[in-house]
């Protein structure tokens, strides 16, 4: 089994952007992503980070979570942008307060499961104990 995030009594399966390269590329150009699932970016350090939908073709939910592995903040229903918008005109997502890391979702998945600020977060399976939530 591969890496997994508890959030409460939700458990995703993620795929891991924990490289420069793979934080940069994310979930771009993807034309969907499994019900349930997500994608987990890990930092070197908390930081209120800037994210942007660059070549997204997908609505996300981003639960930024810090480095009490709490989430501190989730930008909802993060809508994709038109492929004309030239990058500077990008939209920025940021979290109210530092994140050491982030879990892109489906877009509306965290509401539809009562995922919210304050819930608790553990990293099983391949990342148990590996990043300190």
């Amino acid at each position: 089994m591969g890496p997994l995030v508890r959030v409460e009594d939700l458990v995703f399966p993620v795929e891991l952007a924990d490289t420069p390269d793979k934080r940069i590329r994310g979930l771009s150009g993807r034309v969907s992503l499994e019900s349930g699932t997500g994608m987990l970016f890990i930092f070197e350090k908390p930081e209120r980070f800037r994210f942007w939908m660059r070549e997204m073709e997908i609505t996300l939910d981003i639960v930024w979570i810090g480095s009490n592995c709490e989430v501190v903040d989730v930008s909802e229903n993060v809508p994709f942008p038109d492929p004309e918008t030239q990058l500077n005109e990008l939209p920025r997502f940021s979290p109210e307060s530092r994140a050491k890391f982030v879990l892109e979702i489906n877009g509306g998945e965290a509401a539809e499961s009562g995922l919210g600020v304050g819930d608790s977060v553990e990293f099983l399976s391949d990342i148990a104990g590996k990043y300190d939530c």
